[in-house]
């Protein structure tokens, strides 16, 4: 066809064809240019911005929590222990649709949906490549569940993971406390360097006072993980450092004998050794199981405990405030024999009331009594003896020599949440009352709080210090539970040495001597208010108490409800003339404290002789 073109034809076509090469040789020069400037600028200026990307791409760091310190009794009886459980964690920036995600796991029947809020807002707080739980304890439905679903639950993962468990429960539930997830306010008082976000922390009792003992130090890994998330390798790892373990004065035994002598009973039973402070046993009943808590309660399920009108939650040996009754007597004859009111001697006539002058109503006595000293109103808790003596010693006197028994006041055990009490008087009316008219002192108050009741409250902690001042005669030690540290990272033991206060070190001992007959007949004399209840000739020294709950009623037995009966409180210590032992013991609305607390200080005594006594610190 070539021949029928023209010359002409044929060189133009030459020339298009030649700069057709041409436009495509300089095409793909300026192509390879651009791509070789690019490879250039990626390779030389962006090279460490790249390296740096793909390494976060590639490595993840990841915290190992440390596992909690051991609590031990006395003589290393495990009351706190670690136990491997199942729970399903989350790392945020792996999950797609976080809310949507939650919701499938509710629908799954894997959590409340009224639980999801409060997820969400953990996954606000904490870091998003953090993990954190989302339930813990997981039955073997759940993890078959889970396990099903893994390919729409992604950035869910099943962990095992050490979990608080406490062998006793609910007999050393309210010292000890219990776990629970990390709040904002936890973060707040202690470093959140030191937590992984995957356990708990103390809430309560020990478990809280003690959490800078007990907790570990997090280690932390890096892991080469794929595009997915998978873990190839790992790359580094700091291991963690286990919590320090410790060792609490409660002794098992008194422990448990204290908590079954409560059994059906609203109260409280503490015990000490007078001759250091250590506390010897500390129950609360109602009580509650804290290993259930520690596991992972629901909200409903917390809240439906929390609101129990039983108030098991609540500690009431450090925050219950009882009226003291007649526990308080043998410190007022103390104080009456101190400021000369009253002599070894002086006996006073009971005939079963007090009168005042402008009174129209008596003060009743539970008895008419006949003739009586200090000792005899100790040992058959007459009314009247201190009635008269309070109206004798006045409200501002009373008031301070109470106070020299610790009373209206903490102890400032190591435990939080303890309560003051109160010992009353002109300035604390004042103080306390809005209203002018009920702001005034009247003679009455006085007469009343002579028995140990009015506007006066104690904790049984204070009623058991009180008493350890009584055994000692006039000086105790500082009430605490932790007795010793063992220190992991140096195999060293720290011992919590014992502090001494002197409360009425400047008491004629003759008078101390009434005082310890006097509650020495309480136990082992006819017409004491405790005698039979303890073994014949017990080396034991009490007082029995009642306080009123509510006095106008006058009916008794089945026809007060509960609630309004009476309390039955005793305290007692023993050996007499060398006290290893204070027990203080109330029994809310139980009636006397003959019937009521005395036969619950009876078990623990004997239990405490049975096991020999307790041996005392030597560093004491």
């Amino acid at each position: 066809m070539d021949n029928f073109k023209t010359k002409q034809v044929q060189e133009a076509e030459r020339s298009v064809f030649l700069n057709r090469i041409i436009f495509s040789s300089l095409a793909i020069l300026l192509l390879g240019g651009l791509i070789i400037s690019r490879l250039v600028y990626l390779m030389v200026i962006e090279s460490d911005a790249l390296s740096l990307r793909s390494v976060n791409n590639t490595l993840r760091t990841q915290s190992i929590p440390a596992p909690r310190g051991l609590i031990y009794d006395r003589n290393y009886e495990v009351i706190a222990e670690n136990k491997p459980k199942f729970q399903l964690e989350m790392i945020p920036e792996q999950v797609n649709q976080l809310e949507n995600s939650l919701l499938y796991l509710a629908d799954l029947g894997i959590l409340n949906r009224d639980e999801i809020t409060i997820i969400e807002e953990r996954v606000r707080r904490n870091y998003q490549f953090k993990s954190i739980v989302i339930k813990r304890n997981l039955d073997d439905r759940e993890i078959a569940i889970i396990a099903n679903n893994r390919m729409l639950l992604k950035g869910f993962d099943i962990k095992s993971r050490l979990t608080r468990n406490y062998p006793q429960n609910e007999i050393y539930a309210h010292v000890v406390g219990y776990m629970g997830s990390i709040s904002n306010s936890d973060y707040e008082r202690f470093n959140p360097s030191f937590y992984t976000g995957k356990e708990q922390i103390g809430k309560s009792a020990i478990e809280r006072e003690y959490e800078h003992i007990l907790r570990g130090t997090p280690g932390m890994q890096k892991l080469l993980v794929n595009v997915r998330g998978r873990v190839m390798d790992q790359v580094e790892k700091d291991p963690f450092t286990t919590g320090n373990d410790i060792m609490l004065t409660l002794n098992s035994e008194l422990q448990k004998t204290a908590y079954e002598s409560m059994s059906g009973k609203k109260g409280s039973v503490v015990a000490l050794d007078p001759r250091n402070g250590e506390i010897l046993a500390m129950i609360s009943v109602p009580s509650f199981d804290p290993t259930a808590i520690s596991l992972g309660l629901s909200q409903a399920e917390f809240d439906k405990l929390n609101s129990n009108t039983k108030r098991p939650l609540f500690n009431r040996a450090i925050a219950g405030q009882y009226p003291p009754g007649s526990t308080v007597k043998p410190m007022l004859a103390l104080g009456a024999l101190d400021m000369g009111i009253v002599d070894s001697e002086y006996f006073h006539t009971c005939e079963g009331e007090f009168k005042l002058p402008n009174y129209s109503r008596p003060f009743g006595d539970w008895a008419t009594h006949g003739s009586v000293n200090a000792k005899r109103a100790i040992q058959a808790s007459c009314d009247v003896y201190f009635y008269e003596s309070a109206v004798e010693m006045g409200i501002e006197r009373m008031s301070a020599f109470l106070k020299k028994f610790n009373l209206g006041k903490e102890t400032k055990i190591d435990l939080a949440s303890e309560k003051d009490g109160v010992v009353p008087n002109r300035e604390w009316k004042k103080t306390n009352f809005k209203s002018k008219q009920n702001q005034n002192w009247y003679l009455g108050e006085t007469v009343i709080a002579g028995i140990g009741q009015g506007y006066m409250l104690a904790t049984p902690l204070q009623l058991a210090y009180a008493t350890s001042i009584i055994a000692n005669r006039g000086h105790a030690f500082k009430p605490h539970i932790l007795k010793q540290i063992y220190l992991k990272d140096s195999d060293e033991i720290l011992k919590n040495e014992a502090e001494r206060i002197d409360h009425l070190i400047d008491i004629d001992q003759q008078y101390w001597d009434v005082v310890f007959d006097g509650m020495n007949a309480v136990v082992n004399e006819q017409r004491g208010t405790a005698f039979g209840v303890f073994p014949e000739n017990s080396d034991i020294a009490g007082k029995t108490g009642t306080s009123q709950v509510f006095s106008m009623d006058k009916r008794s037995g089945d026809d007060l409800p509960e609630e309004l009966r009476d309390h039955g409180l005793f305290i007692g210590f023993a050996p007499i003339n060398n006290p290893e032992i204070v027990i203080a013991v109330i029994v809310e609305n139980g009636g006397g404290g003959r019937v009521a607390a005395a036969p619950v200080a009876q078990k623990i005594f004997s239990k405490f002789l049975e096991i020999g006594g307790t041996e005392v610190n030597e560093s004491n």
